[in-house]
C-alpha cells in the first residue's frame, strides 16, 4: 500500500517563550490570551502572534500545576481558576473584580471557568470536601452573585472541561479521571434551575469539536477504540471508524509500536477531520468514510525515533516509536495553532 499524500503547511507566524503555553484563549479581533506552565504570567497576543501586553499574576501555580485561563467572548472579562481560588479580572488583567476562595484542588484536577455565549453568566466548578461532591456554580457576570448551583461527581477525582455547543442554551461538561474514565454531561439553565443529563452514550470517549454546520461533533477514543461522530442536538452515534483503518496505508513511520489516535480529533470544516496521533502526526480524514486522505506536514515540525528504552535512535531495526516536537494542537480563529516542546507557539493556515 502507498503512503499517505502530504499536505505541506508553510509557517505563518511563531513566537518563542521561556515556558510552554498551557492555555490559549480566543479574544475578539483575532487576538488571543495565554498562560504558561509553572509561571504566573499571562500574555496577550495580536493576530500576528505579536505581544500586546504581559502581566504577572502571583500565586497561581503550584507543583507544576498551572492555572486554567478563560475569557468572555466580548473580551471584557478574564477568569483565572487556580488551585485554591477563582478570580475575575478586567480586560487588561490589571484589576481583580471578584474572587471566590475554595479548598485546594488535587494535582491536575479542577476546571476553567466558562462564560456563556451571551456573556451574562459565568459557570465554574468548586472542589468538594472529603466524602462530598464537587459543585457546579453559576454566577451573574454583572453582579458576581451566585444564581444557581448543582452537585456533580465525587470530589477530588475529576478534571472538568466546559464545551460550548451550537445551541446557546446547552453546554457540555466533560469530566476526566486521568486516563481511566471520561463522563460527558449536558447542562441547561432554565428560570434559575440547572438541569444535568449524563450522556451515557458518550462514555469513555474524549470530546473533540463541532462541525461548522453545528449538526455533528467528533469524539476521540481513550485507547484502542474507534473515532466516533455524534449528531447534535440528538447526540446519537452516527458514524465511527476503527484505528487500524485510519492508519492503514502509512509507511512513513515504520516502528514496532503501531501509531494510534492521541486523544485529539477536530473538524476542520464540514468535510474534513484532523486527527492527532501518538507519534505527533496530523492526519486529515475524509468525513464521508473517515479514512485518511493526506498527512499534514507543518513547516518546522521534526520527528525523533526512539528505541524500546526511550533513547533516540537512527537504526530502523531498533525503532520502537516516534515523537514530534508538537505538544498541543488547536484550531483558533480559523488558524491551526501548535505549541511545541521548545516553548513555541506556531500558526498555520488550515489544511483545506
Amino acid at each position: 500500500m502507498s503512503q499517505f499524500p502530504h499536505i505541506n503547511l508553510p509557517l505563518k507566524n511563531k513566537l518563542t517563550f521561556t515556558a510552554n503555553p498551557v492555555n490559549v484563549v480566543p479574544l475578539p479581533n483575532g487576538e488571543i490570551l495565554m498562560n504558561f506552565a509553572s509561571q504566573p504570567l499571562i500574555t496577550k497576543l495580536n493576530s500576528n502572534l505579536e505581544i500586546v501586553w504581559e502581566k504577572i499574576m502571583q500565586g497561581q501555580n503550584t507543583n507544576y500545576v498551572s492555572s486554567k485561563l478563560s475569557a468572555s467572548s466580548d473580551g471584557r472579562l478574564i477568569a483565572i481558576a487556580g488551585m485554591s481560588d477563582m478570580r475575575i479580572l478586567d480586560a487588561e488583567g490589571t484589576t481583580v473584580l471578584h474572587t471566590v476562595e475554595h479548598g485546594s484542588w488535587g494535582w491536575f484536577l479542577g476546571a476553567a471557568c466558562y462564560f456563556a455565549k451571551d456573556n451574562k453568566t459565568i459557570w465554574y466548578v468548586l472542589p468538594g470536601e472529603e466524602n462530598e461532591t464537587d459543585e457546579l456554580q453559576i454566577m451573574d457576570a454583572a453582579t458576581f452573585e451566585v444564581i444557581a448551583s448543582y452537585p456533580l461527581l465525587e470530589s477530588h477525582q475529576y478534571a472538568y472541561t466546559f464545551h460550548a455547543t451550537p445551541d446557546n442554551g446547552i453546554i457540555l461538561l466533560e469530566a476526566s479521571a486521568g486516563q481511566e474514565e471520561t463522563i460527558l454531561m449536558q447542562l441547561q439553565l432554565n428560570e434559575g434551575i440547572i438541569s444535568l443529563t449524563e450522556l451515557t452514550q458518550c462514555e469513555n470517549v474524549i470530546m473533540g469539536n463541532f462541525a461548522p454546520s453545528g449538526k455533528e461533533f467528533a469524539m476521540a477514543p481513550h485507547y484502542d477504540g474507534p473515532l466516533e461522530i455524534y449528531s447534535f442536538p440528538e447526540i446519537d452515534r452516527i458514524a465511527e471508524q476503527d484505528q487500524d483503518s485510519i492508519f492503514d496505508g502509512s509507511k512513513d513511520f515504520p516502528a514496532s509500536e503501531p501509531d494510534n489516535i492521541n486523544y485529539s480529533v477536530f473538524f476542520v470544516d464540514d468535510n474534513n477531520i484532523l486527527v492527532v496521533s501518538q507519534f505527533g502526526r496530523l492526519l486529515l480524514l475524509d468525513r464521508k468514510d473517515l479514512r485518511c486522505k493526506a498527512e499534514v506536514m507543518p513547516e518546522g515540525i521534526e520527528f525523533t525515533a526512539y528505541d524500546l528504552d526511550g533513547n533516540p535512535t537512527t537504526n530502523p531495526d531498533y525503532i520502537f516509536d516516534y515523537s514530534s516536537s508538537i505538544i498541543n494542537v488547536m484550531i483558533v480563529h480559523d488558524k491551526l495553532l501548535l505549541t511545541t516542546g521548545e516553548g513555541q507557539l506556531r500558526s498555520y493556515d488550515l489544511p483545506i
